[in-house]
């Protein structure tokens, strides 16, 4: 094989060379393999032959190239720009030749390969799949052929249960394309990831056995391969009768069968900007998912509505690399309480699902189930009462106790084992506790908002005029997490007056870090970086926002418009009361207190949610400290491996209960599974009774009108170009005017919010922080807007209307006179 050093041929690259192959005109299979080879996986030499290429002037160079992979015979297989894509796999559509033994063989099959780029199936597939007849350029990739004595496929991933920590390994004798085509029954393992365990067999027709070594090799690559593209892989190897395995191909998993849990689970509430919006770290799932099973075992057994002596529900697991609270469980649970609605519950927190024939799950509220619900009702009264007490005096614990816990992480690195392991353990249960209490707070609002929108229901039925739930909870006014928003104005009037760089401009900025150093771009993963510790990107934030021209919204003028509002639809609706005596005696008392109460829960769960915040921050200060410690002793490969260990697995660590081979074992595996997870959208709910069958919708067609439907989160209707984001990182290019469309939002962006005209996300609900955010600033919001990042396109005009819950992507001949006026 040429060193990267090497001349190339011209219109010839070497697989593994450091020449540069471009993806696209390469094909996937191609550009695939040549990252592989470059990335040290066993990769047979090889080389592509470009489309361009001129095979009558390359025959020489393609004599010198075969004889670098040691001479013939060799494969020849297409390549092309579409094949082995996650959406589409054109699996078998193209042509692939084995045993080319000479040149002339060779120069004919490499146009043989080309020619099947336009073959009537090929154009049927593109068709098919909405795909244009222009893209089907063809490279072709020429590598050695090894002498196989077995072959086959192995996908990360168990394809038809869904099961993340399994592999599925199927294999045949000599070359696997017996087995791709169909030829021959393949003999299957279901194999453990983790250790390359056999949990199942199924001999095929040829009963191949896998030496456990070789399996154990085949768990090794599918993790490494589906860590290096972040996805599932469908990986083709070949075990050389000489004993060398070797990877033929690896592609995205086309098609995998989620789990379907006896119960369903959901990450509704997770994914908008928490936890489910990433790939989680095993050190905070330990943290939260606790945190998550006391609250919620708590809470129901304080309502009433599961007993103290049954036996502890789950409430929570983690698939695909995220975390999933069991939502059937909840029901379950909330069932019990007269006038539930498992519809209205589920559009409230953004949950996507299929009710089939049997429908929603409702509660009636009529004289049994009232009677049988009245231990329930008093139980819930008082819970409501008791946490929204607990929560207004929250602070009063809580910041004592951070400033402690900042300022002994100040010496964190002159203390020695036996001074610091304690504590920081101490702060890991202090974050834990402090989650709880957030996430109890959060399910006691929505179960709250939901008896606020069953009375408005009533009011609405029984005076026929309409309610809007959407602006009653606007104009909130004293919401903690819009200060960063008041500090980021600041500090954006001080860069434009007196200069980034000034020394106005400077002390500025350590005022904002100071009192938003907590805050970052993934602030709810804990092993991404803080503002405090990357201040750069406020900088280029600010000067991106100069550079712009958009003046960011005003928090104090934004919230005195939203709060006249809302004191307007209270006017209007306690005149419709007023208008027969029976409907202000049987409504108005119960409507002021409980809007109140509603108001206060939101105000008090946004606080919480800071608070929980900046205990992540916390244990960040304090883990980053335990892994340089566990690192320095040999437990950890890296620093930063910390966060693949558990709460519980640091607990017995330090007291001396855990063995070292065992932990960088575990490290490593979760390592890989974490990163081999990063680039997927798992469903945002799983379950028997969920559909995943839904079509995907295409990508909107420029020339027509399409309306698509979410929630309406925030009043009010605009329109203005779409910029399409997937991080914050890249709301840089938003411009004056435009909507921000993205998968979901967290705290930190809640300055970029402010730089919108409008707000499209793909997931939340009424309750969930971009609707809070979005209605502070009066911003019109739909948010729950499902594939939206991949319908709409950047610079789109669309109209999004937060009171509806609609938003219409305007054909492109309409749009230009729209835009000029």
């Amino acid at each position: 094989m040429r060193s990267s050093e090497a001349k190339e041929p011209t219109g010839l690259i070497y697989l593994g060379s450091g020449l540069e192959l471009n993806a696209l005109a390469a094909g996937g299979k191609a550009a695939s393999l040549h990252q592989l080879k470059a990335a040290g996986f066993p990769v047979p030499p090889g080389f592509v032959v470009a489309p361009e290429a001129d095979l009558n002037q390359i025959e020489g160079e393609l004599e010198v190239a075969i004889a670098a992979l040691g001479g013939y015979p060799v494969a020849v297989r297409s390549s092309a720009q579409l094949e082995d894509l996650a959406e589409t796999s054109f699996a078998g559509q193209y042509a692939t030749y084995l045993d080319v033994t000479s040149l002339s063989e060779l120069i004919e099959r490499i146009a043989n390969c080309r020619a099947s780029a336009v073959t009537p199936q090929v154009v049927a597939y593109l068709s098919k799949n909405g795909l244009g007849q222009d893209r089907t350029r063809v490279s072709v990739l020429v590598q050695k052929i090894v002498d196989v004595a077995l072959a086959g496929v192995a996908f990360s991933i168990h394809p038809h249960t869904g099961r993340e920590e399994h592999a599925l390994v199927e294999c045949c004798q000599g070359l696997a394309d017996r087995l791709v085509s169909g030829q021959t029954t393949p003999t299957q393992y279901v194999v453990r990831l983790e250790d390359g365990c056999v949990l199942e067999r199924q001999a095929g027709a040829e009963d191949v056995f896998l030496p456990s070594e070789i399996l154990h090799k085949l768990c090794r690559y599918a993790l490494e391969l589906q860590a290096h593209f972040g996805v599932p892989q469908d990986i083709e190897w070949a075990l050389e009768r000489a004993g060398e395995l070797w990877i033929l191909q690896s592609r995205p998993i086309t098609r995998i069968r989620w789990r379907c849990e006896a119960d369903d689970f959901t990450n509704a509430n997770f994914r908008d900007g928490g936890v489910g919006a990433r790939v989680i770290t095993p050190l905070m799932y330990s943290l939260y998912g606790a945190a998550l099973q006391n609250a919620l075992q708590q809470y129901f057994v304080a309502i009433k509505t599961v007993r103290g002596d049954a036996p502890e529900q789950s409430w929570i697991s983690k698939f695909y690399g995220r975390p999933y609270w069991n939502a059937s469980a909840v029901k379950r649970a909330l069932c019990k309480v007269p006038g539930y609605d498992e519809e209205r519950f589920d559009r409230d927190l953004g949950i996507q699902k299929d009710y089939g024939n049997a429908g929603p799950m409702r509660t009636p509220m009529n004289p049994r189930t009232l009677l049988a619900a009245v231990p329930v009702a008093i139980a819930l009264t008082r819970e409501f009462r008791r946490q929204l007490r607990m929560a207004e005096t929250y602070g009063q614990r809580f910041l004592p106790q951070e400033a402690n816990y900042l300022r002994l992480a100040e010496s964190c690195g002159a203390m020695k084992d036996d001074e610091f392991f304690p504590l920081a353990l101490e702060v890991l249960r202090f974050h834990k506790q402090t989650e709880s209490d957030y996430l109890r707070t959060v399910v006691n609002h929505v179960n709250y908002q939901a008896e606020f929108n069953k009375l408005l229901a009533c009011i609405h039925a029984g005076t026929g005029e309409p309610m809007a739930p959407v602006v009653l909870m606007s104009g909130l006014q004293d919401i903690s997490h819009m200060k960063i928003q008041r500090d980021f104005v600041k500090l954006v009037h001080t860069g434009k007056k007196q200069g980034i760089g000034s020394s106005e401009w400077n002390g500025a900025l350590a005022e904002f870090l100071s009192a938003n150093s907590f805050h970052g771009d993934a602030e709810l993963d804990i092993s991404a970086p803080r503002w405090r510790e990357h201040p750069e990107r406020i900088r280029q934030t600010v000067e991106d926002i100069l550079r712009s021209g958009i003046e960011p919204k005003d928090a104090e003028a934004t919230a005195r418009e939203q709060f006249q509002l809302y004191s307007e639809e209270v006017r209007r609706v306690r005149a419709v009361l007023h208008r027969r005596l029976w409907h202000r005696l049987r409504f108005e008392r119960a409507f002021r207190k409980r809007l109140n109460t509603a108001r206060t829960y939101a105000r008090r769960r946004e606080e919480l949610r800071e608070y929980s915040m900046r205990a992540d921050d916390l244990v960040r200060r304090y883990a980053l400290e335990f892994g340089r410690r566990l690192h320095g002793q040999g437990w950890l490969r890296e620093e930063e491996d910390v966060f693949m260990l558990s709460m519980e697995e640091l607990e017995a660590i330090v007291q001396h209960r855990e063995d070292k081979a065992r932990i960088l074992a575990v490290t490593e595996v979760r390592r890989l599974m974490h990163r081999g997870y990063r680039m997927v959208e798992p469903p945002g709910e799983l379950g028997r009774a969920i559909s995943h069958c839904r079509p995907a919708d295409p990508p909107a067609d420029s020339s027509g009108d399409r309306r698509l439907k979410g929630n309406a989160c925030s009043g009010g209707a605009v329109m203005g170009r779409a910029r399409v984001v997937t991080a914050l990182a890249e709301c840089n290019s938003l411009q004056a005017g435009e909507v921000l469309v993205t998968r979901f939002t967290d705290p930190s962006w809640t300055p970029v919010m402010g730089l919108a005209c409008g707000l499209i996300t793909e997931v939340g609900g009424l309750l969930s922080h971009g609707a809070v955010i979005a209605r502070e600033y009066g911003l019109p919001a739909v948010l729950d807007v499902p594939g939206a990042t991949k319908i709409i396109k950047t610079g789109q005009v669309v109209e999004v209307d937060g009171t509806n819950g609609t938003v219409r992507i305007l054909p492109t001949e309409s749009t230009r006179s729209v835009m000029r006026h």
